[in-house]
């Protein structure tokens, strides 16, 4: 290389992988629930029935293969100017190299509004003699909900970034070496596996009566009101990471060995910068089975000998599973040298002027949460 030459050499890969699902859907209009019967027969046998049945089973499952694997290499060391009558003299330029990789994916999002009717009212009134009146609203909805995610997340980084390695020696003249910085900078984000659960509107929003009034003569009357919800919910998140980072970075092994005049060596800087960031592994479940504000249960005016059930039943059976496994491997080597320089032996001064070496590593994990509302 010509003294007063420089040559400088950038290398940066991004690479990038994203992916998610998300489902939304309403099962049912709003509207008003009523079932009743008014002013039977005598002897008649009645029957009056709103019935809502949702049956629902939803799988959503990720999974995620992904393997990375960069190798870099930036060098504008490895020079000699040797055996010159004159001077020798070799100034390199630097030498960066950049990494980005990042990985997010495996994202569920699903919302259900099951929009219930907003009143529900069963009712019997005026019945006929010796009649069988039945007046009944039902509500009953089924949900099994799955999301499961899988991630295997392995990325290899393997970076040489060098300006050493050169040689002024046994010139007539001056030897002298000056090279430039070496810089690396590394950054590797993992954000995958979430689940996201919102369910609303299972017991409806208004007001729930059930009613029986002015009954006949041994009449049979029944009005119910039922709503019944049974929710399995299952979130789970399978996590596995593996970070390999080789860092090599070197200004130095130079020399300025045997020359007739001085010999002088003076280094840049080595410096580098890792971050390891990863998230993932989280679990969100909203589940909304709140009924109506407002109970209302009676019998009145009810007639001889007659046989009057008025009756508001709310059941709810909810099981939620959140379960989050995690395997996380960073593993870095890293080595930044500015030295090992030799100016021995010059029939003048002999001089080693190094630059700094300086390393950053940060690591930082946030994984495994579990809400439930």
């Amino acid at each position: 290389m010509k003294g007063g030459e420089k040559m400088t050499k950038t290398k940066l890969i991004h690479v990038a992988l994203s992916g998610a699902a998300s489902l939304a859907f309403a099962l049912a209009p709003a509207m008003a629930a009523t079932a009743s019967n008014d002013t039977t027969g005598a002897d008649s046998e009645n029957e009056a029935k709103v019935e809502i049945e949702n049956d629902v089973s939803i799988l959503q499952e990720n999974n995620l293969n992904v393997h990375n694997n960069i190798t870099i290499s930036s060098d504008t060391g490895d020079n000699s100017a040797n055996k010159n009558t004159g001077d020798g003299s070799v100034d390199t330029g630097d030498a960066d190299a950049g990494a980005s990789v990042s990985t997010s994916g495996n994202s569920n999002s699903l919302e259900l509004d099951f929009n219930g009717p907003s009143d529900l009212s069963a009712s019997n009134s005026n019945t006929g003699f010796d009649s069988d009146n039945e007046a009944e609203v039902e509500i009953e909805n089924d949900l099994d909900i799955t999301q499961t995610n899988n991630a295997t997340v392995h990325n290899d980084v393997d970076i040489d970034s060098n300006t050493g390695d050169n040689d002024a020696d046994k010139n007539t003249g001056d030897g002298s070496v000056d090279t430039g910085d070496a810089d690396v900078e590394v950054e590797i984000e993992t954000d995958v596996n979430s689940n996201e659960l919102e369910i609303d509107g299972l017991g409806g929003s208004g007001d729930l009566s059930a009613s029986n009034d002015t009954t006949g003569a041994e009449s049979d009357n029944e009005a119910e009101v039922e709503v019944e919800n049974d929710v399995d919910v299952a979130q789970t998140n399978n996590l596995n990471v593996d970070n390999d980072v080789d860092v090599d970075v070197e200004t130095g092994d130079n020399s300025a060995n045997k020359n007739t005049g001085d010999g002088d060596v003076d280094t840049g800087d080595a410096d580098v910068d890792v971050i390891l960031d990863t998230s993932g592994n989280s679990n969100d479940a909203e589940v909304d089975v709140e009924v109506g504000d407002d109970f209302d249960v009676s019998n009145e005016n009810t007639g001889f000998d007659s046989d009057n059930e008025a009756e508001i039943e709310v059941e709810n059976e909810v099981d939620v599973t959140q379960t989050n496994n995690s395997n996380i491997d960073n593993d870095g080597d890293i080595d930044a040298d500015t030295g090992d320089n030799d100016a021995d032996k010059n029939t003048g001064d002999g001089d080693v002027d190094t630059g700094d070496a300086d390393v950053e590593v940060e690591v930082d994990t946030d994984v495994n949460e579990n809400n439930l509302d």
